[in-house]
């Protein structure tokens, strides 16, 4: 496993990249000052874009992988309990295409009462990442 330092960064204006009227931002490292991340050429139009982007290149993938793990368990607990599926979808019709009172919503109230019904239990994984899963499928 290899070690991963943490850089001090801080955003700055590039008087290279920047017009009168249009500013444009780089990471720098602090010790150094050497451009670290300059939007391949163009430069950030704001601070927060800067920092933004600084940390999603930079963030921990393994966090990544971990959670493309939960959600291929999920889906494959869906594959494996239909009726749960089912009944989300018929909610969510029911919603759509019913006349049903207007705080009737698919929440995770809605899922644990699918689950007692169906006396079904979640393993590893909450009512609020099923919803999660289920909504992006």
């Amino acid at each position: 496993m290899s070690e991963t330092k943490k850089r001090n960064v801080k955003v700055v204006e590039s008087k290279t990249l920047s017009s009168r009227y249009d500013r444009r931002f780089v990471i720098v490292d602090e010790e150094t000052e050497n451009v670290l991340d300059d939007a391949q050429g163009y430069g950030y139009k704001s601070k927060q874009k800067a920092m933004a982007a600084w940390s999603y290149k930079n963030r921990d993938k393994s966090k990544d992988a971990e959670k493309r793990k939960k959600q291929r368990i999920i889906k494959d607990w869906l594959k494996e309990h239909p009726v749960v599926g089912d009944a989300l979808e018929e909610a969510a019709w029911n919603i759509v295409k019913r006349n049903v009172p207007p705080e009737t919503k698919i929440d995770t109230k809605l899922i644990k009462s699918i689950l007692k019904e169906n006396n079904l239990e979640l393993e590893g994984f909450s009512a609020r990442d099923l919803l999660s899963v289920w909504k992006k499928n």
